[in-house]
């Protein structure tokens, strides 16, 4: 039998961490509810005590900041991040993810924290914060730390995550000028499905050569994942010349895809180098960015 369980509105961080802490490890927060609703519905989560953090309004703002960073806080829905003019000026790759998230309700629903959150970063937002070199803030109300996003995900069941912490802000830095970027991904219906394969990348270029890169992968490992390798393999490399045979197995050698009833894991091997090609290719087919071009 499932047990309703005990609700908390929490006004602040400090109320949240505090009713986390009360909850001595049975504590989910909810805040769009589109995921947790769907666990509990499948009995893979059962919570003594839902935290209802909604209420704060200071997790829902979108704001750039002096030095160019782009402060999003875990609250605000992929429907702000998608319409948002901030957004698509200074971080367009975030912009275009959002837009293919799911459905309109779930969109304006479901929040960016919720996404990142979900065991392994299974959500579309993680591989683009990770080619942007994003930074997540933990908070517990009266203390904070500021960890990168790929290391957030520690293994497929856990998160680097005490347990009255709670993901507050997001803060990205500002894209280069020039820097081309680019996301691709693949399921086997529609939007309304988990994505099985996402990969975004970042990168700049001089002199027609590579010269910074970063590319984020979901869905070939236990969790989202910067593909360092890849990355290595590709820097410094001529746009026009580029080794891919080189580059998709130093991709295909830090990726551990597993057979699932959609795809087996040599199909997700082949298909995530595939992604990773027509991104670049679709990259530099594009404008470059140009926000900070004056």
């Amino acid at each position: 039998m499932t047990l309703v369980p005990d609700y908390i509105r929490a006004r602040s961080v400090a109320e949240a961490a505090e009713a986390l802490r009360a909850a001595e490890g049975g504590g989910i927060l909810v805040a769009g509810g589109t995921i947790i609703a769907s666990l509990i519905n499948q009995h893979l989560a059962e919570p003594s005590t839902l935290i209802d953090i909604s209420p704060i309004e200071t997790m829902k703002s979108i704001r750039v900041q002096a030095d160019g960073k782009v402060e999003l806080g875990a609250l605000v829905t992929h429907e702000q991040v998608r319409r948002s003019a901030e957004i698509h000026r200074h971080l367009p790759l975030m912009a275009e993810i959002a837009k293919d998230i799911s459905s309109w309700r779930l969109r304006n629903r479901g929040t960016l924290g919720g996404s990142i959150c979900t065991i392994g970063g299974q959500g579309d937002p993680a591989t683009g914060l990770i080619a942007l070199g994003a930074q997540l803030v933990l908070s517990r109300g009266h203390e904070q730390r500021t960890i990168p996003i790929e290391s957030f995900y520690k293994d497929g069941f856990s998160l680097d995550l005490s347990e009255d912490e709670i993901l507050e802000t997001v803060i990205v830095p500002p894209m280069p000028p020039n820097a081309r970027f680019a996301f691709g991904k693949e399921g086997p219906r529609n939007a309304m499905d988990w994505t099985q394969l996402t990969v975004s990348v970042v990168f700049t270029e001089t002199r027609g050569c590579i010269e910074t890169i970063r590319i984020g992968v979901n869905g070939a490992a236990a969790t989202a994942l910067r593909a360092l390798g890849a990355e290595a393999a590709l820097t410094g490399v001529a746009v026009d010349t580029i080794d891919w045979r080189s580059a998709l197995a130093a991709l295909a050698a830090e990726i551990s895809p597993e057979t699932d009833l959609v795809y087996s894991a040599d199909f997700k091997r082949h298909l995530v180098g595939v992604l990773l090609k027509r991104a670049i290719t679709k990259a530099l087919g594009t404008t470059p960015h140009q926000e900070n071009i004056v």
